[in-house]
């Protein structure tokens, strides 16, 4: 299901504590092709991701990934595991799904439980795609918390 809506705040942090309890690792970009110079970004992203980098399940070089296709061109997507540690990463850094956006960011937040997808971002076209089933629990969740 395709949502255009950019979630936000007290409805973010809900939205990731949801996917903390579904999903095991999460996944975001950082477009090689958006970097002046490489390294010095790569630094800049290091010294961002130090509260968790003992997280880190992999740094691969890909030119695709959930939302896009780069074609020749490629990106550095990070693969973390999901759990409070991270989670509270996720919630202090933004308060928004599409407040993970480059420069300031990473990119393109992805959740998965094992190898299914359950939510990928693409933040700087607003718009992600969920799974039904994990949106219907994220409106439940909000009816609750309203009462």
């Amino acid at each position: 299901m395709m949502i255009t809506e950019n979630i936000m705040g007290q409805r973010y942090q809900q939205l990731i504590d949801i996917l903390a309890k579904r999903c095991n690792r999460f996944a975001f970009v950082e477009n090689r092709q958006l970097m002046e110079n490489e390294e010095l970004r790569l630094a800049a992203v290091d010294e961002l991701l130090a509260p968790i980098k003992n997280q880190l399940i992999a740094r691969k070089v890909q030119n695709e990934w959930e939302t896009t296709t780069l074609g020749e061109n490629t990106a550095f997507v990070y693969y973390f595991l999901l759990n409070d540690t991270t989670a509270q990463f996720l919630k202090e850094r933004s308060d928004s799904l599409f407040g993970w956006n480059t420069p300031e960011l990473p990119e393109d937040l992805m959740f998965y439980e094992d190898e299914q997808c359950l939510l990928a971002a693409c933040s700087h076209e607003g718009f992600f795609w969920v799974d039904e089933k994990v949106w219907d629990r994220f409106f439940i969740k909000l009816k609750i918390s309203l009462i």
